[in-house]
């Protein structure tokens, strides 16, 4: 379907080959039904035409204003995940730590939370918390990458609302001027910058429908879990701790979990 959508609109040229009412009538139902709005149902109506152009604008502002509220929505609830994966993030660096303390001791079996464990096992469950912690990390990741594409979409969608939004106040004022072609080569330029802009629209409201969350709940539907640590890995964090850990941080990873 050729679309000839705000292109150097001849807006007062309704006669030409057409002053004919039935055949101006007939010419315009025909390419209305099958090719929409080319330059030939332009010249025509060209009252019709703005009105079509006032509706599109409206429309892709209501749409702009319906994306920007669903990804604030989105930043929100991006926001409570973050903060419930702060806090399993903490109490995983606490069982780790009271862990670290027991093996430390060097006595066997151990009794860590109101449980005995032999060397090997408590190797075993230390090897499953540093998976776990690993899991939370990669999640904290990836919550701040669609935090941050969410907060780019919404900054590209309000520079897009606040343009159509202005070029709607200008149609509606101009929309006299411009159907008679009384505004002359100002109007052509101002058509001419709605028909870039309702184009960008287009692209902005039919980009991918993926959103942030989506992706980010795909991901994690996949499983929190990190990768398996290696027994040498487990050692080193039994021996030295986890790298920029210190007590004080532990602490303070305490703390923000209450």
């Amino acid at each position: 379907m050729f679309r000839w959508l705000l292109v150097s609109v001849v807006l007062g040229c309704v006669g030409l080959g057409m002053s004919s009412p039935a055949v101006r009538a007939k010419a315009l139902q025909l390419v209305r039904q099958n090719a929409g709005w080319t330059r030939q149902a332009q010249e025509a109506d060209p009252a019709g035409f703005m009105e079509h152009v006032r509706v599109q604008l409206r429309a892709d502002l209501a749409g702009i204003r319906d994306s920007i509220g669903e990804l604030r929505s989105e930043q929100e609830q991006l926001a409570t995940l973050q903060q419930t994966r702060q806090r399993e993030l903490a109490a995983s660096d606490r069982l780790l730590s009271s862990f670290r303390e027991a093996w430390q001791a060097g006595q066997f079996p151990v009794e860590v939370l109101g449980q005995n464990y032999t060397s090997d096992q408590l190797q075993s469950q230390v090897a499953l918390l540093l998976e776990e912690r690993g899991g939370y990390e990669s999640s904290l990741e990836r919550i701040r990458e669609a935090s941050e594409s969410a907060a780019e979409r919404i900054r590209e969608l309000t520079v897009q609302q606040q343009r159509t939004g202005t070029s709607l106040e200008l149609v509606d004022t101009q929309k006299e001027l411009l159907v008679s072609r009384r505004l002359q080569s100002g109007g052509d330029e101002l058509m001419a910058g709605v028909d870039s802009l309702l184009s960008e629209n287009r692209v902005i409201l039919s980009a991918d429908p993926v959103r942030p969350l989506d992706a980010l709940m795909a991901a994690e539907d996949s499983g929190v879990g990190g990768e398996s640590p290696s027994m040498a890995r487990v050692m080193q964090y039994l021996q030295r701790g986890l790298p920029g850990m210190s007590t004080a941080g532990l602490s303070s990873a305490t703390a923000a979990a209450h």
